[in-house]
């Protein structure tokens, strides 16, 4: 699942116009359409063979009305627009058409990025309130967006989310949406998310799981705050509720160096790994023979920190937090594992993997199984701190820091997650050619899948040259 840009009316500009700066943490509220007003759609492209094209759209056009009705956002828009065999209108700024959309016919536009809802609570390890200066735009935004939930997997608590919110999730099949959750005691929970009063969380997730919504929550463990008991209930409380919550994941908190007049928290340490996973594992086995599934898993970050064997495949079900990093890394093992079995053409090539800290054993394990002559070197995060060390974080000043004067061979390989767009813009706004600048070597992404590395691993090879596109 990628997820795609903020759109940058969601930043503020400076008194004298010049230069976006990036909005801070403070901008506490909400944008003015929180969801219950409409607003016109601009369409980015239409896609060729699709309903758009027929009828004569075109990118620029913006959409006001769908049959006579104006629209909340691109998802009312889908939503709406997904009845076949009837006759439907739509008004733009230029005039009114009417179209009837056949089976299996995608409409086929792409709208602006939706602006995300933002988020009013205080987390006691939010990650926004951990930046410094100089970080990627987007970084700066608490975003707290059922939509993005929905279409891209974020999460968010749910305690800024309406009422007439949570009927439109309900009416428009938002499902499955990915919940924070972090702590149900009531106290608890107002206390790590930095608000006065409890905000009907288990109310709200009950709801919607009663109306058919599943949920994935999520609860990001800080040792001494919502660990032992607390995180005992937490379980409790959302296996209530099962099937409709899907699963319950366990991240350990990321603490950066940037750390400043919030409160004290303790960092994840390998004895505490250990201790999770011999305090969850029982609640695991028990959980599995009531309800075929573990329910509650445990980031792969947990494991490694505590030099423990990864679970097995079969235990993560259907990986319904994968993006959450949980079984990540055995997906990234059997995938490789699948792309070793292809054929491939000979050829040699020499050069520099990098990941971070935590994925490093394991993908040095896979890349000597490759038989070319490539180093790999986990990078560490001197940007945020030794309290990060997974790959996605990692910045360009990291890779150069790291690189400088030490490249292995004629070509670098960086971590794909580790950036975005297609100039390959990093947290810190590096850009892969500015990384490749500093280094004087060519500096390539990975891919996101390991039989994308894998491939362009043997391409370098093939190819002869050390590069490959």
């Amino acid at each position: 699942m990628s997820k795609k840009p903020f759109s940058a009316s969601a930043y503020v500009r400076k008194a004298n116009d010049q230069d976006l700066v990036k909005a801070v943490h403070e901008y506490r509220f909400a944008p003015r359409h929180r969801g219950s007003e409409s607003q016109p759609l601009r369409i980015l492209c239409v896609e060729t063979g699709s309903v758009a094209e027929r009828i004569g759209l075109e990118p620029g056009d913006t959409i006001l009305e769908l049959n006579g009705k104006p629209l909340l956002d691109p998802v009312d828009f889908q939503f709406q627009s997904a009845i076949v065999g009837r006759r439907m209108s739509i008004k733009t700024q230029k005039d009114v058409r009417t179209f009837v959309r056949r089976e299996w016919e995608p409409f086929g536009v792409e709208f602006d990025p939706i602006e995300p809802l933002t988020c009013q609570n205080n987390c006691v390890f939010c990650f926004v309130h951990q930046n410094p200066a100089g970080v990627r735009p987007s970084l700066h935004i608490k975003d707290e967006d059922y939509r993005l939930s929905f279409l891209f997997g974020n999460y968010l608590t749910l305690t800024n989310v309406s009422d007439t919110e949570l009927q439109r999730i309900i009416d428009q099949r938002l499902s499955p949406l990915y919940i924070s959750v972090h702590a149900t005691e009531p106290s608890l929970r107002a206390r790590m998310l930095g608000n006065p009063e409890y905000d009907g969380f288990l109310e709200k997730v009950q709801r919607l799981t009663e109306a058919g919504i599943t949920v994935h929550g999520q609860v990001v463990l800080c040792p001494g705050w919502n660990d032992g008991e607390h995180l005992e209930r937490t379980i409790d409380d959302m296996v209530r509720l099962h099937p409709g919550v899907g699963s319950l994941a366990v991240v350990p908190v990321g603490l950066t160096k940037h750390r400043k007049n919030l409160p004290d928290l303790k960092p994840f340490t390998s004895e505490i790994a250990r201790q999770t996973i011999e305090h969850v594992s029982g609640i695991q086995r028990k959980l599995k023979r009531k309800l075929g599934t573990p329910f509650v898993f445990l980031g792969d970050e947990i494991y490694i920190m505590a030099d423990e064997p990864l679970p097995s495949l079969s235990h993560y079900r259907d990986f319904p937090q994968i993006e959450n990093g949980v079984g990540m890394v055995r997906t990234f093992i059997r995938q490789f594992d699948e792309a070793l079995r292809k054929k491939s053409k000979g050829g040699d090539v020499k050069g520099t993997v990098c990941t971070g800290k935590v994925f490093e054993p394991y993908l040095r394990e896979r890349v000597n199984s490759l038989g070319l002559d490539l180093k790999v070197v986990g990078v560490e995060s001197l940007f945020w701190g030794p309290g990060i060390g997974v790959a996605g974080l990692l910045t360009g000043s990291d890779f150069v820091a790291a690189l400088r004067g030490k490249v292995y061979g004629d070509v670098v390989v960086l971590p794909s997650e580790s950036m975005i767009g297609d100039d390959h813009l990093f947290l810190d706004d590096l850009t892969l050619g500015d990384v490749q600048k500093e280094l004087g070597v060519k500096v390539l992404p990975s891919g996101y899948t390991a039989g994308e590395f894998v491939d362009k691993m043997r391409s370098l090879a093939a190819d002869g040259t050390g590069y490959a596109d």
